[in-house]
């Protein structure tokens, strides 16, 4: 049984989910709303397909709260192939039990293989024939992290399993994604996204989203590279010229941070302590809709003749370099 929480208890987590992604004070009050309904009657069937199960870890290294909260207190999580205890016939049951109440938000982590149904099983049933038994009935749909958003890697070019987010995978089977799919890229994805998500939902209410990329605009309206602080480097024309240097704009060295829609430049990561940047490091576009599909995606570029020091609107809005 859930441990009680108080109004104080809801508005303080709210007020982190809005202040740590710069977000406007009113959804304060939505999100507030909308964790209080997940903790006490909006149902959450998290299932998984082809993927590394980077967006489960990702929220399991929530702090605040911390995982055991968040898992068991704030969000009422039905089924979980990983954290959950269900397994072999009580898995299915609880999962069809779930279905029948048409009272669910569905998070789908990974892709599925459109070419090859039988790489992807859960209790002897293909992951296909499970969601589009489950995407119907679900109230709203979550494609958690760039795999379920986009295909991800398992979709890279090549890959006989012919895997594909989950937009493509509706669509395949005639289903309306409209009003109803929302995508979390990244990989994996931060778990105040998530959570915040899935608050905002709770709360009766379907968020702006991207028309191409169906991201949250509360989440991924702006690139890495508009946020980034270094931009005024890029301005000026100051590239660094190596890895961990603590200065310079990273495009010389493959930075995809035009391309790349996040909150790491606000929430970033590890308790907020660290993220890519600022580590000296490149964005590699994890949470770009074409991240690793081409067998020749070199996660960092060396030299402006294979990346130019450019992008236009369109590649604002998940352009191709």
């Amino acid at each position: 049984m859930k441990t009680a929480f108080s109004r104080r208890d809801f508005m303080k987590l709210a007020g982190m989910l809005t202040a740590s992604a710069a977000l406007p004070k009113h959804l304060t009050e939505v999100f507030a709303a909308g964790l209080e309904r997940l903790a006490e009657s909006t149902r959450v069937v998290w299932l998984q397909g082809q993927s590394c199960s980077g967006e489960s870890i990702s929220l399991l290294n929530s702090i605040d709260p911390n995982p055991a909260d968040l898992l068991t207190r704030y969000i009422t999580l039905v089924i979980h192939q990983n954290i959950g205890a269900a397994q072999g016939q009580t898995f299915m049951d609880t999962l069809d039990k779930a279905r029948l109440t048409k009272d669910y938000i569905l998070v789908v982590e990974g892709s599925i293989p459109l070419n090859m149904p039988k790489a992807c099983i859960i209790g002897g049933r293909t992951f296909e024939a499970i969601l589009l038994e489950m995407i119907p009935d679900a109230k709203a749909i979550v494609a958690a992290g760039t795999c379920a958003a986009f295909g991800g890697i398992p979709a890279a070019e090549g890959n006989p399993t012919g895997s594909a987010g989950v937009k493509d995978f509706m669509e395949h089977h005639h289903l309306s994604w409209r009003g109803k799919l929302i995508n979390c890229p990244s990989c994996p994805t931060h778990p105040m996204s998530i959570v915040g998500t899935l608050a905002y939902l709770a709360a009766g209410r379907f968020p702006e989203i991207d028309e191409t990329l169906l991201t949250p605009k509360m989440c991924y309206h702006h690139s890495t590279h508009d946020q980034c602080p270094r931009y005024h480097d890029f301005e000026r024309k100051i590239f660094a010229e190596h890895f961990g240097q603590p200065d310079g704009c990273l495009f010389k060295l493959g930075c995809l941070g035009p391309l790349t829609h996040t909150e790491c430049p606000h929430r970033q990561w590890n308790s907020g302590v660290n993220w890519c940047i600022r580590a000296s490091a490149p964005c590699i576009g994890c949470s770009w809709q074409d991240f690793c599909r081409k067998k020749d995606f070199p996660l960092y570029r060396i030299g402006e003749a294979s990346h130019a020091v450019s992008y236009t609107e369109h590649d604002r809005s998940g352009g191709t370099l």
